[in-house]
């Protein structure tokens, strides 16, 4: 196969294509037309809810089975592969987690849409010729299945995590957003039905105090809010990291938050004493006011360009309202999220440590330790009265490791890492599949060399 043509898709590609269309088209030739519904004695009661449904529910219904269907069809053919796999080499291949298995089906599920709409100039070509209903759904597989495999031949899923990443930055964003504009209102509750309840029989003279002091307990309460959101979330995150599958997508970052300094005292402190949570409410505050003051302006500069806001079109509201929304975002990704990961991963306490450690060295700690054992032997000789001391070498310094051990997860090797990285950076336990360059997989709590450098989860 290294001599196959690089613009023509590979047999793979050809029949995950082929795969995906035939599935589609013939679920919505069998629910769609009436032929279909008694030639196939199907159960009445069932099908008469779907075929008297329009016919986007049935094109829904169909594009929804593909997730199945593609699961279904990545674990026959896995295990196909691992029976011809222990029959040629007499041994066990490398497990596969369901999670590979259903990422074939949302792949699946995300390329059919662009596979229907790149493959209309050839469904209406091959349609030309034709007049009867099976020509016609032979030529909609056909067309769908050439642009599916050349979406699959090249990698139009990685295309896609592209950008469902960014998608899903912006949409973090929005979340904690409205967390920033929710919190307040709801812990401030209790001091708005105070102000309505007191309102009538307050003097007006002392309404500015009145609202002044309304807006304070309320960012007031918005801090504990915040702040016991941030303790709260940090034991969900170390309860989810306990029990979620290690071969599933999120794995490394749940393990990563779980062992950021928020999370770890989190086990050990009430609420009141929990000192990053509190830090991190006031960040939330912080932000708050920026985007309070960030309104403020893009509320001026909207009076100035399109007049009284009151008078504002629907375009021109929507206009305005979308600027607001980017700015926002962009400040707290730039801005807020940064600092919120110093501050739950404590990084000002680390470089306060590292440089408080560079204060204590002596000027020459860039040297390499003395050697303890001519250490030792001058001690010696100064005690038996020998004036002549050997000179204190310094020890050389050990050779750096070669990365050349690989880590086998989520379907594929990754690497290299030295020793210490496989502790560090991978985390892997006695279950984790290794190798050293290219030998075979082997756990690694069967490598006694590894067995120093094991996480015990």
């Amino acid at each position: 196969m290294n001599n196959w043509p690089k613009f023509l898709p590979h047999p793979t590609s050809w029949a995950k294509g082929f795969a995906l269309s035939i599935s589609f088209w013939l679920i919505i030739s069998v629910l769609w037309p009436n032929a279909y519904y008694y030639s196939y004695r199907f159960s009445r009661t069932y099908w008469y809810t779907i075929r008297n449904s329009d016919f986007q529910a049935v094109i829904a219904f169909a594009w929804l089975c593909q997730i199945l269907l593609f699961a279904f069809y990545h674990w026959g053919v896995t295990k196909v592969a691992e029976w011809g796999e222990i029959r040629r080499h007499n041994q066990q291949p490398p497990t596969v987690s369901a999670w590979q298995h259903w990422r074939e089906g949302i792949i699946a599920f995300l390329t059919l849409p662009a596979g229907i709409l790149m493959g209309i100039p050839a469904i209406a070509i091959f349609m030309l010729p034709v007049n009867s209903s099976s020509g016609a759904l032979i030529s909609l597989i056909l067309g769908t299945a050439i642009a599916s495999a050349y979406l699959y031949h090249f990698r139009f899923a990685k295309l896609l995590k592209i950008l469902f990443k960014f998608l899903g930055i912006f949409y973090a964003d929005l979340l904690k957003i409205f967390e920033l504009l929710l919190v307040p209102i709801v812990s401030g509750t209790p001091f708005f039905v105070l102000t309505v309840v007191t309102a009538q029989i307050m003097p007006k003279q002392l309404l500015p105090l009145t609202t002044f002091l309304l807006v304070i307990c309320v960012l007031l309460s918005g801090i504990v809010g915040y702040a016991a959101l941030q303790y709260w979330s940090a034991h969900l995150v170390n309860w989810a990291a306990t029990w979620w599958p290690a071969d599933s997508p999120g794995y490394s970052r749940l393990q990563a938050r779980k062992a950021w300094k928020h999370n770890k005292t989190a086990t050990s402190q009430s609420f009141t004493r929990h000192t990053t949570s509190w830090h991190l409410a006031a960040n939330d505050a912080t932000n708050l006011i920026y985007l309070n003051f960030i309104s403020l302006i893009l509320a001026f500069f909207g009076y100035v360009l399109f007049g009284d806001l009151s008078e504002l079109t629907q375009t021109q509201e929507e206009i305005l309202g979308l600027v607001a929304v980017l700015t926002w975002a962009a400040l707290w990704h730039f801005w807020g999220w940064r600092r919120e990961v110093e501050i739950a991963r404590g990084k000002p306490e680390a470089k306060k440590s590292q440089s408080s450690a560079k204060k204590k060295r002596s000027p020459n700690s860039n040297s390499p330790p003395a050697n303890p054992v001519e250490q030792e032997l001058n001690q010696l000789k100064a005690t038996t009265g020998m004036n002549r001391m050997k000179p204190v070498r310094r020890s050389t310094q050990p050779t750096p490791e070669v990365p050349q051990w690989y880590v086998f997860r989520s379907g594929e090797a990754k690497g290299p890492y030295t020793k210490l990285q496989l502790w560090e950076v991978q985390e892997i336990t006695a279950r984790t599949k290794v190798r050293r360059e290219q030998a075979e997989w082997q756990r690694a709590g069967e490598i006694p060399e590894l067995g120093a450098y094991l996480t015990q989860k």
